[in-house]
């Protein structure tokens, strides 16, 4: 039995949402393993749930599958029960796509994205049957490569990563991909080498490390520079257009558009800001092609324009007009993720929101002028309310504030102003809107490489602790604010990694071993794991997050992001002392270095800059709801699944149904009101493991349909082991689905049942006038906890026949019907058989409906 196999009869239908791991998603990649030389799988060290919507990982994605010679597959970090299960049998980490180990590829590529998946990339390389450290690894074994924002400090990583790419990685990849093509089967020091020959890629093992007096360990001072990766031309890199759709609901569940890439505004804390310089947009034309395909190859219900701040694309009137237009036709909404603080990016908001207006998302950091100053935000408290207010005024209902305590110079007062802004913001949108209510995201600041504030201190755990609770006291008394704030533990722990040198990998590594993993879940964040192993390793906290002396030397000196590291302080002395750096493109050049190494990106930036101040367009205002015109027809699909996709629960399957539509262009009816939702409806929740050939699903249309050509489109965007068979037009009036259902035939296989035993039991439970089971409902009222009550199935069976199974077990055919509000289950009759329940394979063969006759 192959790992598929063991996956889909042993694995998948004894652990929580197993859809996270089938690897089947529509516009998944699959290929035949002996038609490629070369095999790569990307791993993202988080959930799933997390992981699947990282735009890096589907642009490296598209980009390695274009390549006819390279098969690229994803893994992500499994949840506890599901590598509980792979442990167990001693099963490895697999790519998805394939199901085959990840030991048996060539390249394995881990995203980066937060110091707090560290142990999970670790867990991952175990799980893989993999030598932790790369120094223990063979020949035979796979490249371990990593890249993202984690690796602009690649130090406490190194001895675990064979190589790093730093920077964009959309020209690198190939690079990297074509040096082992060309180099598979070669000893693994000769394909180190040459991977770093290419340029962006920094490969610890040809860096020697010193030990300084105090401890630190650092590669040498004379270490070659590695110089950070720029995409020049964003419309000619590609973007993926047909993302992988996922089934597993994700935390961003929507198709994401980068806009462009970079920061001009120079916030003091903010890393993706500084080492995405210089600016790079897309163009109007080019976006708006992306989103044509994005909504013709995925069926998303809503679409983002990602960036740092979407409001400062240059031409961003001209963008959202395109964007507004093109979403319309198909009721797609358009989100920004983030907004300046200013009235125009409000009414840009309200531009794209048409008739949803939930809550808006800002960022202030600090809630005093001063404070606002020192990380480079020249807003008044005056701004912000005007803002906000604005926001409330047309019809928001909630903003988000997000602020850090811990900020260079913070003092209490700064603290307690958090709550008095949000009481006053909350106070004046209660004014205009009865609704107004105020959400806060509070996170601790974490100084972090290639910032003006890289030198700066952290406060520690303690002082975290202390300083929220001046805010929970605050926001105690402010009916109406709800206080959200980061765990303390955890940026703690960020700030012991974030600028550490290798002795950090002592620390993760040692974490890991003592059970941490999938750090960036409150829910299985393992903080006594690493308070163990800081204890453990002796690590030295005060030093890890203390301030760094200006002549230090950092971890991360070997790194070239075109920016020099003497501007990095100058700008840290400039903001501590109350100077100010403005917008380099309103306010002219900062002299941050890039003008010299990359002197035509900042001037194709500062021309369209220029453009658009000249141009800029007031916004159109907000976008109008489209009225839904009354039902046109009902369609009646017979349709099933299989395979993996078995394995999705009752709203996965409806939601992949509800995208699969849309991509067949379907013209769906939608209900009336603040959240419309399609009028789309099944005749039963299928079980989770269940497989089925006859379930039946409504679709009511608001434009007349050919009910054939609707279903040959449709069945043209189904995933894989998703079937529509059939169609057939009903009056609109007909009886929903669910109440017309009068019974179920079902087929069970059993993998190695005794046929003349099965035989006899069946016999003796059609025989017998009672067949009792327990069941559990629903607590009514206040009572806790699941009620349980005994049910009869006997009048609920019909036949309940049995028949050998083509080379070894049995097959039972089963006809049940409703009587009395009771069906009987095959679960259930799978337990009164004594059958174990994971040599079996139940499907349903038919729905049985009355009143009307389905399609066949």
């Amino acid at each position: 039995m192959n790992l598929r196999e063991i996956l889909n009869r042993e694995l998948l239908p004894t652990v929580q949402r197993p859809s996270r791991y089938v690897g089947t998603e529509f516009n998944s990649v699959h290929k035949p393993p002996e038609e490629v030389e070369l095999r790569v799988a990307l791993a993202f060290p988080d959930l799933y749930d997390l992981g699947l919507g990282n735009l890096g990982l589907h642009i490296l994605y598209t980009i390695l599958n274009d390549l006819p010679w390279c098969w690229a597959e994803r893994t992500y970090a499994p949840a506890p029960d599901m590598e509980a299960a792979l442990r167990e049998r001693g099963l490895p980490l697999y790519a998805y796509e394939s199901k085959d180990a990840l030991s048996d590829l060539d390249l394995v590529g881990f995203t980066l994205q937060s110091e707090l998946t560290y142990t999970s990339v670790l867990n991952m390389i175990d799980l893989s049957g993999l030598p932790l450290r790369a120094s223990g690894r063979a020949d035979a074994h796979p490249i371990i490569c990593a890249g993202g924002p984690g690796a602009l400090n690649p130090e406490p990583l190194a001895p675990f990563i064979d190589c790093f790419i730093i920077g964009d990685g959309e020209e690198a990849i190939v690079e990297v991909a074509t040096v082992l093509r060309s180099l598979r089967g070669a000893r693994r020091e000769k394909r180190l080498d040459a991977l770093a020959a290419v340029p962006g890629v920094y490969v610890p093992a040809l860096y020697p490390v010193e030990t300084l007096p105090d401890g630190r360990v650092l590669p040498r001072a004379d270490a070659p520079k590695i110089i950070r990766r720029v995409v020049r031309d964003l419309d000619r890199a590609p973007f993926p257009a047909d993302l992988v759709v996922p089934f597993t609901q994700q935390v961003h569940d929507r198709a994401g558009i980068e806009v462009f890439r970079g920061c001009t505004r120079g916030c003091g804390f903010c890393q993706a800001g500084m080492v995405g310089r210089p600016v790079r947009e897309r163009s109007v034309d080019c976006i708006d092609q992306i989103l044509e395909q994005a909504l013709e190859r995925t069926g998303y219900e809503e679409v983002s324009l990602v960036s740092l701040s979407t409001c400062d694309y240059s031409g961003v009137g001209e963008l959202l007009a395109r964007v507004v237009e093109r979403a319309a036709p198909s009721d797609t909404a358009v989100s920004l993720p983030s907004l300046r603080l200013d009235g125009f990016s409000v009414a840009l908001a309200d531009m794209v929101a048409g008739v949803r207006r939930s809550g808006l998302t800002f960022a202030p950091e600090a809630a005093t002028p001063r404070l606002r100053a020192v990380i480079n935000k020249w807003i008044t408290d005056d701004d912000v309310l005007a803002v906000t207010s604005e926001a409330f005024r047309l019809g928001w209902n909630h903003v988000k504030c997000y602020f850090m305590i811990g900020l260079p110079t913070e003092s209490d007062e700064d603290v307690r102003a958090i709550v008095e802004l949000c009481r006053r913001t909350l106070e004046d949108g209660r004014k205009v809107n009865r609704k107004a209510q105020v959400f806060t995201g509070i996170s601790t600041f974490v100084p972090k490489p290639f910032t003006p504030f890289q030198w700066c201190a952290q406060i520690d755990h303690e002082e975290t602790l202390r300083r929220q609770a001046i805010l929970s006291e605050g926001f105690r008394r402010c009916a109406g604010i709800k206080y959200g704030r980061h765990a303390a533990e955890s940026s703690f722990i960020e700030g012991l990694i974030a600028r550490g040198d290798r002795r950090a990998a002592a620390l993760i590594e040692a974490a890991f071993e003592r059970g941490a993993r999938l750090d960036t879940s409150s829910e299985y964040f393992n903080f006594p794991a690493w308070l163990d192993a800081i204890e453990v390793v002796d690590y030295n906290v005060s030093q890890a997050l203390g301030e760094r002396a200006p002549d230090e030397r950092l971890p991360w000196d070997h790194i070239d992001i075109l920016v020099p590291k003497s501007w990095f302080f100058d700008e840290r002395k400039r903001a501590l002392g109350g100077g100010r750096a403005g917008d380099c493109r309103v306010s002219g050049c900062n002299r941050c270095g890039i003008i010299e190494r990359e002197p035509g990106l900042c001037a194709t930036m500062l021309a369209r800059a220029e453009q658009a101040r000249k141009q800029k367009p007031e916004p159109s205002g907000a976008r109008d709801a489209r009225e839904e015109p009354p039902p046109a027809q009902r369609l009646r699909f017979r349709v099933g699944r299989n395979g993996e996709a078995r394995f999705l629960s009752h709203l996965e399957w409806m939601t992949a149904w509800t995208r699969a539509l849309r991509r067949a262009k379907a013209p769906v009816a939608h209900s009336q009101g603040y959240h419309a939702h399609p009028k789309v409806t099944f005749s039963t929740a299928l079980p989770v493991g269940e497989a089925s050939e006859g379930e039946y699903m409504d679709v009511v249309l608001r434009e007349r349909v050919e009910p054939q050509a609707l279903l040959m489109r449709l069945q043209d965007t189904l995933p894989s082991g998703f079937m529509a068979s059939a169609v057939a037009e009903v009056p609109l009036g007909t009886p929903s689905l669910m109440s017309a259902v009068v019974g179920f035939a079902y087929t069970i296989e059993v993998e190695d049942g005794d046929a003349a035993a099965l035989s006899e039991a069946a016999e003796q439970l059609i025989a017998a006038d009672t067949l009792t089971c327990e069941r559990k409902t629903r607590p009514r009222g206040r009572k806790k906890g699941p009620s349980v009550k005994v049910v009869d199935l006997r009048p609920s069976v019909r036949t309940l026949t049995v028949r050998p199974r083509q080379g070894v077990g049995a097959v039972i055919d089963v006809l049940v019907v409703l009587v009395g509000g009771i069906v009987a289950k095959p679960a259930e009759l799978i337990r009164l058989l004594e059958i174990h329940r994971s040599k079996v394979l139940v499907t349903k063969r038919d729905t049985l409906l009355a009143e009307s006759k389905p399609p066949s």
